[in-house]
């Protein structure tokens, strides 16, 4: 009988510590990866105008002037994850048929960002036609999906909105000649993609002007570039004291269980190490940190260290007060293999479900 319950007791410890951990690794690894598929149809519906808002900008733009725009992304200067925002150096250009005090380079803002500098390099009117190029950097405003980080990809989009209402004017865009610089690139990251194409927006406010109708809609340039994670070096700056204390864990635990040693009160120095390993990759982070790769890792550390407590608190439980030295080494074994697998397979499928290969 006793035998049979000491069974079973070991038994619930197993399948308690070993459920939880597979549902956990499996949430969390389901979770990164819908993020990591989920950047195709964002990429899609950031480059495409909403359906009605489209009709209305064809109705009212019957008599606009079409202005062939394109752009060329020359460098990315900054992307600035923990203050919202990235700069980019680009050059864009505009020809038209028809009115030439329409000066299309002065009168374009992009939006939630500013214009820094603008240099215009040319400027001719001829005739009937008309064509400016100027080179812009621009400053943009972004909320940074952080849920993959450090192993995330990005999408920056600068959408040059006219001044002008689009019953005025509206974009067609210049496929042929748009693009990217081949050799744009920034510390940490590679170029997935880039598009150029024509959104509509249409303003909730016409700010006090009587010659702007309520609701006015508007023409947009948009230029979006994906860029993505180029390797594993901050991912491992992140978490190279996390995998340690996790070692620790396991060689204590291996301690306990073949060398009938109580290392128990190593276990707080390992927690520390964890806590304090959580704020290398936070001070990476805006204040308003998305919960994803950085934190799964790091819980899934603590359970490491969890584990370890359990296991080498009933491996001295029952030395201790049943003299049973044989199921205490069962007890040991059982949970070292087990806190090993999960903790193995987690840093692994974490990790592959999150990057963007």
């Amino acid at each position: 009988m006793k035998s049979l319950l000491k069974k079973k007791r070991l038994l619930c410890l197993f399948l308690a510590y070993f459920l939880v951990g597979v549902v956990f690794i499996t949430f969390c690894s389901v979770s990164l990866y819908r993020d990591k598929v989920a950047e195709d149809d964002y990429w899609r519906d950031n480059l495409t105008t909403e359906e009605q808002t489209q009709k209305d900008v064809e109705r009212i733009s019957k008599n606009a002037v079409v202005v062939k725009s394109g752009t060329y992304i020359e460098n990315l200067d900054a992307l600035d994850i923990k203050g919202s925002t990235f700069t980019l150096t680009m050059i864009a250009w505009y020809s038209w048929q028809g009115d030439p005090e329409l000066d299309l380079a002065n009168n374009v803002h992009p939006y939630k960002g500013k214009i820094t500098s603008m240099m215009m390099l040319f400027d001719k009117h001829e005739g009937n036609s008309n064509y400016q190029q100027a080179r812009y950097t621009v400053n943009v405003s972004k909320t940074y999906w952080t849920k993959r980080f450090p192993l995330e990809s990005h999408q920056l989009r600068v959408y040059l909105q006219s001044d002008y209402t689009a019953d005025k004017v509206v974009f067609e865009p210049d496929l042929e000649d748009s693009g990217v610089n081949p050799s744009l690139s920034i510390s940490g990251y590679d170029l997935v993609r880039a598009e150029t194409g024509v959104y509509s927006i249409r303003n909730n406010s016409k700010f006090g002007n009587p010659d702007i109708p309520n609701n006015a809609l508007y023409s947009e340039l948009v230029t979006a570039v994906e860029i993505n994670r180029d390797g594993l070096g901050l991912y491992a700056k992140c978490i190279i004291a996390l995998l340690g204390t996790s070692l620790w864990v396991l060689i204590v635990m291996f301690i306990n269980t073949k060398h009938k040693v109580d290392p128990l009160s190593m276990i707080p120095a390992a927690l520390f190490g964890a806590v304090s390993n959580i704020m290398v990759g936070a001070n990476l982070l805006p204040d308003a940190l998305e919960l994803g790769l950085l934190e799964y890792i790091n819980v899934l550390g603590i359970m490491t260290i969890i584990g370890g407590a359990i296991s080498i608190i009933n491996v001295n439980r029952v030395r201790s007060q049943y003299k049973n030295f044989e199921y205490a080494q069962q007890i040991g074994n059982v949970m070292f293999y087990t806190v090993l697998i999960l903790s193995v397979a987690g840093h692994i499928l974490l990790p592959l479900s999150a990057y963007l290969f």
